[in-house]
């Protein structure tokens, strides 16, 4: 697969809604092509919306760009962006065949149907498909038809692949095991990838970068180690993973607290 994916950047991207609601605070965010970043955080707090804007789903408030490289397309509707999206629902047309899925984006495009074929093919042998083709995806498993979600957004050879919350709708086996293949998938295929989700433990195995966000607004980005090892906000500790909370006083290196004393790293 050719590897057409491109750099995004968000430059003050916030979303406000006719009722006045205030979902997103102007951001700021720069992904590079090749990277999957994880937008992480608890309900409500804009992830959605900020996925929603770079597909082009949701036009920003007045003065946000979005840019994929060097090419604005804060002005382009979803389906002139070339992005893939796989959603937690699937979105799989019920009237089609697995192979009648994976191909429909290609068939839109007009790709030759033989060309197509062997794309639909090589697709169903990379999902662990093989032989499932003219299945109807009401025949399918839910790990499986999520298989075939995300290989109707490879299809495409998209610029960028986004991925709202996909596997929350499976039990926890699937979720393993459909997170190992992402992962793989992404850094095989090169794949600039923005991936939703509130679980903490997915967005450590699959960003390469994390933002967490709260409020509308990135609390934190960095690496996952940057993310678990220093947060720099008590919000980013605390939802992260389990946190021991101690007060006390710093002083010459050491952190005394009311059971005793801690050296502090040299670098806190």
């Amino acid at each position: 697969m050719t590897n057409l994916a491109s750099g995004v950047r968000l430059d003050a991207c916030g979303k406000t809604f006719e009722d006045g609601t205030r979902a997103l605070e102007p951001i700021d965010l720069e992904i590079a092509a090749g990277e999957t970043v994880v937008l992480l955080g608890p309900s409500g707090c804009g992830k959605t919306t900020t996925l929603r804007i770079i597909a082009g789903l949701e036009q920003p408030d007045a003065g946000g760009r979005v840019w994929f490289g060097a090419d604005d397309v804060t002005s382009l509707p979803i389906e002139r962006r070339n992005v893939g999206m796989v959603f937690q629902s699937y979105a799989l047309f019920p009237n089609m065949s697995v192979a009648g899925n994976i191909g429909y984006g290609l068939k839109v495009r007009r790709v030759d149907p033989a060309a197509r074929s062997r794309e639909v093919g090589r697709l169903l042998d990379m999902m662990h498909l093989s032989g499932m083709g003219e299945r109807r995806v009401d025949q399918l498993s839910g790990g499986q038809r999520q298989r075939v979600a995300l290989a109707r957004a490879l299809a495409v050879r998209p610029r960028v692949l986004l991925l709202d919350e996909p596997l929350t709708a499976l039990d926890a086996k699937l979720r393993e095991s459909l997170r190992i293949d992402i992962d793989r998938l992404l850094r095989t295929l090169g794949m600039t990838a923005v991936y939703v989700t509130h679980d903490q433990a997915e967005a450590m195995a699959l960003g390469d970068r994390i933002a967490v966000m709260s409020h509308g607004r990135i609390a934190q980005i960095g690496t996952p180690q940057d993310i678990y090892y220093r947060p720099t906000t008590e919000f980013v500790a605390d939802f992260i993973g389990t946190m021991n909370r101690l007060s006390g006083q710093c002083h010459d290196g050491v952190l005394r607290v009311a059971g005793g004393s801690l050296p502090l790293p040299a670098d806190g």
